[in-house]
């Protein structure tokens, strides 16, 4: 085989052939040959990508170099023309404290679709595995040997403008900081407030303001400002009610910001309702996806948590289906709020949030062994019994065989079982290429009443409980592998 139709990111600069030759001779472009899936529904085709989209993504990867492999952070700006055809006209990639961008833009590529909404891209010498949600959004992992990555795609509006009006955001740099908060938008510049998280310190709310105000948007709906604290950033329009930023100036900061909308008080989490949360984050023991956390609380609209389950690994110590034995939480006029729970097992760090709206939150865990933030969901569709339609899915973190990221579908098939269908892409960081593989599989699981659901899939989890979800709704929540630390999210896949 071809050497060179083996290494991944020419895009972003030739990798030494040195660095990774011996690794490819022996695993075919860190391939593993399985491509043996079980045929699933859908009515998807090549034009249900049409128009521009934004992939925003964080993986790991060799250098340009060749010589080493570092974590990166990247934002992809793409147009799809509903017959297999792309065109990237923005590629923003931090790694290794560089910001790159390509040297000849646009770069065009390729993609394929099946009817089940699973398929690939293939641009400027990388290749990505994407599951779609439905026509505007999808789910993407890098599937080379030359890094692995996970993300989100979706798609943009047209004519992008410049943002207005108040988002509550949330980012997240690598083994270092975390923040949530509110940011008001008005011709252009920022005010608002923070809760920053420098990993080893606990968080302080500061307030934000620009330095200068946000640049206009281009015609890929990039602009760019910086923070009175120094941090540089471009930003990307999404929609009038989202843009997503990271970070132009080298580090590996990464978020997204969206409206928001609504009035708040300790009441926004009305008696009985119950919310569904998920996050992951770096710690300083294992690095890199060092935790990964999912669970379920209900609140009494007073101020008081009181009941729930919580899962989570850290550290690759496990502690599944910790009972929350009662809580407090705190919530402002400005959806700035604190949740404190305690565990069967004793306390864990409290989660500092910013309501999106009453039915969803940015949060972080305001601890100092790590750096750790996710989501809240409202649940609806309560009390759960079973798995009813197919859904996508997306998983990142590592084992003991490396880094992995995946991707795919999981569908009913009997009563308790799944038909379970996934790309992966495990990449040792010292020792590439990765090996991608292609898995269909079957899968059995049990609800409980709150959401809680514990699944074992065949030839994926190791052990029982497996891999445990909570839902958001029937078909819709976060997850978390209980025998490695890696965790994710699956959404109801839209009827074609």
């Amino acid at each position: 085989m071809n050497i060179l139709a083996c290494l991944a990111w020419t895009r972003r600069g030739l990798i030494s052939l040195a660095a990774v030759a011996g690794a490819l001779l022996t695993s075919s472009c860190g391939s593993s040959g399985n491509s043996v899936t079980i045929p699933l529904a859908g009515n998807f085709s090549r034009s249900s990508l049409k128009g521009q989209y934004i992939i925003a993504q964080t993986g790991t990867g060799v250098t340009s170099s060749g010589t080493s492999t570092a974590a990166f952070s990247e934002t992809i700006i793409f147009s799809a023309d509903g017959a297999g055809n792309v065109s990237v006209t923005v590629d923003d990639f931090n790694q290794g404290g560089q910001f790159l961008t390509p040297t000849s833009l646009p770069e065009t590529g390729t993609y394929t679709m099946s009817g089940d909404g699973t398929g690939s891209l293939t641009v400027a010498g990388s290749s990505y595995a994407i599951t779609m949600i439905d026509d505007s959004h999808f789910y993407v992992v890098e599937q080379d040997g030359g890094a692995t990555s996970s993300g989100y795609g979706e798609l943009q509006a047209t004519s992008p403008s410049m943002p207005s009006g108040t988002y509550v955001f949330k980012s997240h740099q690598q083994s270092s900081s975390s923040r949530v908060g509110r940011m008001n938008i008005a011709g252009g510049v920022i005010s608002g407030t923070e809760d920053l998280l420098d990993i080893g310190i606990t968080a302080s709310s500061v307030a934000i303001s620009s330095s200068a105000g946000l640049s206009a948007p281009d015609a890929n709906g990039r602009g760019s400002f910086t923070l009175s604290d120094g941090t540089a950033l471009n930003y990307y329009v999404v929609n009038a009610g989202k843009f997503d930023f990271m970070s132009n100036a080298g580090s590996l900061e990464i978020g997204s910001a969206e409206a928001q909308t609504g009035t708040f008080s300790l009441a926004t989490l009305a008696a009985g309702s119950s919310y569904v949360f998920g996050s992951s984050g770096d710690t300083g023991v294992s690095g890199a996806g060092g935790v990964h956390s999912a669970g379920v609380f209900t609140s009494d609209g007073a101020g008081n948590i009181t009941t729930g389950t919580v899962d989570f690994v850290q550290d690759a110590t496990l502690n599944p289906d910790e009972t929350v034995m009662g809580g407090t939480y705190t919530l402002a006029a400005s959806g700035r709020g604190v949740l404190n729970l305690t565990l069967s097992s004793g306390t864990i760090s409290p989660q500092i949030f910013w309501m999106v709206n009453s039915s969803r939150a940015f949060f972080l865990v305001n601890s100092t062994t790590g750096v750790e933030d996710g989501t809240y969901s409202l649940q609806t569709g309560g009390p759960f019994s079973a798995i009813t339609t197919q859904a996508a899915f997306t998983m990142d973190g590592f084992d003991s065989g490396g880094l992995k990221d995946r991707t795919g579908l999981f569908s009913p098939a009997s009563a308790g079982t799944l038909n379970w269908n996934q790309v992966s892409n495990s990449f040792l960081p010292s020792n590439p290429p990765g090996l991608v593989s292609t898995l269909g599989t079957t899968a059995t699981y049990q609800v409980s009443a709150n959401g809680r659901v514990t699944v074992v899939v065949n030839s994926v989890t190791n052990s029982t409980p497996g891999i445990v979800f909570y839902l958001s709704s029937p078909n819709t929540g976060v997850l978390v592998e209980e025998d490695s630390n890696v965790g994710g999210a699956f959404t109801q896949q839209a009827s074609q």
